[in-house]
């Protein structure tokens, strides 16, 4: 069977995701530095709450290529080979390579190790159980996505329940995993076991697999009634639940209203309002996406899809853009401060995305470093060809 065609909408929901992951990234320094009782610290913790949708998203559209793409073709041994290469190639390469270099920065930095041998323990540690850097566990659960497919696209080939009933399925392991995790195991973390993102895996491949079907259905009034709206309402919701959640533990008021509250709600509540939130934004985006690839002027969607197609360039190495920028970035009112942050994340932006950018134009075998990016000239194409159309 031949290849699928690539998804624009894909692209421009990689662009909308890694903008929220550097506006959380950003925002992260303002609500540990600015004081509670600031007027601007409610604005910081919006941003920086509300903005953490990007890496689950990043998880879900990884799930939704994979099914789209693997899920019509007959599985063979030659295409799961092919497969691994491809994720060995373009994914665990550069991790291991941003694993390294992250590791030896913040050596330099901030550690000191007794032997050669002791760091080496400590990193290859840190490497397995992706922490090298805090935003290296995305690629690390991603992995995890890879080594699982093959057994899951068998099963969802072979079981209709199975498929039929995806979205559910997964909510149901993810939390039968939490809870287990939450009464009985005590991991730690759990961050970087794929359990805890099995809702995000399952919802992507649902829409993998019906996406003509899902396609066609967004077009008409009674679907976006019946499903889009409470979609979205519900998005709404757990915004404030969320936002709202994490302003009073950072002022250190929750406790007070959780002596008010069933103790299942306190021992749930963290995980319900982070994951409940980040699927639904998930899906809010993976929607908008489609608007914005009908609505957005060809100039415009040039834009996005440029930093669409750098975005896991511009996820891997933005953290060391940003922590050069705060060994520089003056401290000050909060209205200085917050320029200032501004400024940053501009800078951290156009940076990360021009390193990117030029490493896949001008250094052979690119891949090493940023993995696959698809042709730069492929969206002038595109644009050119839809201004026609008009």
């Amino acid at each position: 069977m031949t290849k699928r065609r690539s998804l624009d909408e894909i692209q421009l929901a990689r662009a909308f995701a890694i903008i929220a992951v550097l506006i959380v990234h950003t925002s992260s320094s303002g609500v540990t530095n600015l004081p509670p009782d600031t007027s601007l610290f409610p604005i910081y913790n919006f941003l920086n709450i509300a903005g953490k949708l990007g890496t689950p998203t990043f998880i879900m559209l990884s799930s939704f290529v994979l099914f789209y793409n693997y899920y019509p073709r007959q599985i063979t041994g030659t295409l799961i080979k092919k497969f691994y290469q491809k994720r060995i190639k373009f994914i665990l390469i550069p991790y291991i390579l941003f694993s390294i270099l992250y590791f030896g920065i913040k050596w330099y930095i901030y550690y000191d190790y007794p032997t050669l041998m002791d760091a080496f323990v400590k990193f290859i540690t840190l490497l397995a159980l992706g922490k090298a850097h805090p935003h290296l566990y995305f690629v690390f659960i991603s992995v995890q996505l890879y080594i699982l497919f093959p057994l899951l696209l068998i099963l969802f080939k072979r079981f209709t329940f199975l498929r039929r009933n995806a979205l559910w399925i997964g909510l149901l392991i993810q939390w039968v995993w939490v809870y287990l995790n939450k009464n009985y195991f005590g991991i730690t973390l759990k961050g970087s076991i794929s359990l805890s993102y099995m809702s995000f895996y399952f919802v992507g491949a649902y829409l993998g697999i019906y996406y003509e079907e899902i396609r066609r259905n967004m077009k008409n009034r009674s679907y976006k009634d019946k499903i889009l709206l409470p979609i979205f309402i519900a998005y709404g919701a757990l915004v404030i639940l969320y936002t709202g959640y994490m302003y009073l533990v950072r002022i250190n008021v929750y406790g007070t209203v959780a002596e008010h509250l069933p103790e299942f709600v306190n021992r749930y509540l963290a995980e319900f309002t982070w994951a409940t939130h980040a699927l639904l934004a998930g899906l809010v985006l993976f929607y908008l996406s489609h608007l914005a690839n009908k609505r957005f002027s060809s100039n415009t969607k040039t834009f996005f899809m440029e930093i669409g197609a750098t975005s896991f360039g511009i996820y891997l190495i933005h953290p060391m853009i940003l922590m050069a920028l705060r060994a520089y970035l003056p401290t000050g009112s909060p209205l200085f401060y917050t320029a200032w942050q501004i400024a940053a994340f501009f800078i951290m932006f156009f940076i990360s995305w021009a390193i990117v950018r030029f490493t896949f134009t001008y250094v052979p075998h690119y891949w090493v470093i940023f993995g696959k990016l698809p042709e730069r000239q492929r969206f002038k194409k595109i644009v050119h060809q839809e201004q026609q159309a008009k």
